[in-house]
Order: C-alpha cells, then structure tokens, then sequence
C-alpha cells in the first residue's frame, strides 16, 4: 500500500487557509506520503477544459488499495467530483480532511448547495473533522462514512517563543474583516493586532500592527493571551463566522498556541472544550467578563497556563494531531 496527499495550487494565497493545507502536507510528506500536485485552471472554461485532463494524468499511478488524502474544499466541486469518482473506479481509498464545511457557513440557508455538498462528503471512505460538533452535526444529515476527530490544527513554526506575561497587551491576528467588534474595544485592557482588511481607526486601546503572512507572524506575537473571536459583538460570537465557531477549529487558536500564547475563546465555540481540557487558556461568555477573569486570575495561575500551553505547542509545531488522526483512520480503511 503506497500513501499519498493531494496538493492543489488555485485559491486563496498567503492566507491562514493555505497556510493550514500547506502545514497538513508538509507533514505528511516527512512520514512517507507522496505528493501529488494538481494545478486547477482559475476561470471557469478553463476547470471544464483543462480539470478531467490533469486529474487523470496526476493520479494514473496511484493503484488499487492505495490511500490517498484530499484536503477539503479544494476549490472546485467539479474537480472534488471528478476526482472521487475516478478513484472509486479505481478502488482507491480516500481520506478527507474537512478544512471548511460551506452548509455550515457560506451556504447554511441553500438546500440545494448543502445538499450537494453533503453528496461529496458521502463519497469519501473515510473523513477527518475538527472536532466533536462537526461531527455531530454530519450525523445528525445522515453521513454514515467513519468519522474521527483532529482535536486542533498544527502549525509549523520554527519560530523562537518569546516570554509572554500576564500583564502584557492581548494579541488578535486574523481577517479583520470579520472582527468589527474591535471598534468597540472599550475595557482596559490593551490589545495588540494584525491583518488585513483593517478599519481607518480603531479605539485607543486597540493597537495595530499591520499584516504579516502566516510564516511571518510568530516572530511577532507576544502579549498575555491570544484572542479567538469572530464577529461584532464584545458580549458574544455573532454574524455568520461567530456562529461558525461553534462547529470549527479557528486557526488562530493553532498559531498563538504555537508561540506558546494561553488563549481566550468564546464558551459557546467547538474548541472551548479543547482549551478547557488541556488548560490552555479561558472560555469566557464574553469580551467584558474577561476584565474580572483577569483580575482575579494570580500570576501562579497564569504561569501554569503558560506551562500547558507550551507543552501543546511542541505537539502542534511536530505535527501531532495531523499524523494520529490519519493514522487512526489508515487502520480503519
């Protein structure tokens, strides 16, 4: 049985998002999986003229019995569909990595789009989701495919942690776009940002620092506690990507754990369980709680979050959590 992992080049560039799928087959790549390397035309013409081509050229040498990992979405439901179909031909055996569910997201009031995608997620031998709630929430549509959890992403980072400390400023790097509750920023407590899509100006407390790449951006964070919020609200998660976050695993959480920064999560988000367990940061109700959290918080307190955290970190920076989920679903194939 010969291993391999789909890398497609199209799409989103120096985004959390690639950085994400790069991560996943790099690490793959160094225990013994061969990378295949589709390239997708960016127009449309060009997917229906170019895709059947390229898919069956990548993958002729791949045979029956093989197992071969497709990081989803991949850009393009023709070629997700024209792919599953060619190795189901081929008794070919497939590993999804759900990235991003859109039915949960993008497309949570279009019955025909979440039916479609739905109709892909059932094709493949065999799924890797965020956590529980994706989960759940498969099941509960009629996904009979084996399921395993990922638990949180990894992030490869060769980055040197820097000291962080309790009273240090709060760190948020993400989209800002998707973070308008920062134009509310109005507890006492500084915070440092990063990203792109920023507003003209923010509130005095809200320090930003222009944007980094993926790459870039742990040489640079440094503070008390890293920042898991989405939407524009202080008091919950709101908008479409706020409620989102109670099905996904945010990839900010990834990268702050990785430069060994505790995290502050919504209580209501997938991953505030995953925090709670380890004790690597606060699930707070809401943004103006955080003020009495903190204060009440001693600095042992905080230092044993730092211990934790950076304890996870050495597993998210060597790949930890990709390579036993995939390695629970190879002896499940």
């Amino acid at each position: 049985m010969k291993k391999f992992v789909l890398e497609v080049s199209e799409g989103e560039k120096n985004t959390a998002g690639e950085k994400a799928k790069n991560d996943i087959t790099n690490i793959l790549k160094g225990n013994d999986y061969k990378v295949i390397k589709l390239n997708l035309k960016e127009n449309r013409l060009g997917k229906l003229l170019f895709t059947r081509y390229e898919v069956y050229k990548k993958i002729k040498d791949i045979d029956k019995g093989d197992v071969f990992i497709i990081q989803y979405p991949m850009y393009s439901r023709y070629a997700t569909k024209l792919l599953l179909n060619y190795c189901k031909k081929r008794e070919i055996k497939t590993i999804c990595i759900i990235h991003d569910i859109e039915s949960l997201r993008l497309y949570k009031n279009n019955d025909r789009k979440i039916h479609d995608e739905l109709l892909i997620l059932r094709g493949f031998d065999f799924l890797i989701t965020h956590n529980h709630s994706m989960s759940d929430w498969l099941r509960e549509k009629g996904i009979k495919v084996k399921i395993s959890e990922l638990q949180i992403f990894d992030y490869l980072n060769e980055q040197k942690a820097k000291e962080n400390a309790k009273e240090k400023n709060l760190v948020f790097a993400g989209n800002l776009a998707k973070a308008s509750f920062l134009k509310k920023w109005n507890i006492n407590k500084k915070i440092t940002v990063f990203g792109v899509n920023p507003e003209k100006q923010y509130p005095q407390n809200v320090d930003y620092k222009g944007v980094k790449t993926p790459d870039e951006l742990p040489e640079f964070l440094q503070g008390s506690f890293g920042l898991v919020w989405d939407g524009n609200s202080m008091t919950t998660n709101s908008g479409i990507f706020g409620e989102y976050t109670k099905y996904n695993n945010p990839h900010k959480a990834s990268l702050y754990i990785s430069c060994g920064l505790p995290i502050i999560v919504w209580e209501q988000a997938a991953i505030a369980g995953f925090v709670k367990d380890n004790r690597v940061g606060l699930a707070v109700s809401s943004i103006y709680s955080l003020q009495e959290v903190l204060s009440k918080m001693s600095e042992d307190e905080y230092l044993e979050l730092v211990k934790n955290t950076k304890e996870m970190s050495k597993k998210i920076r060597n790949g930890f959590f990709t390579l036993n989920v995939v390695n629970q679903a190879l002896k499940s194939i």
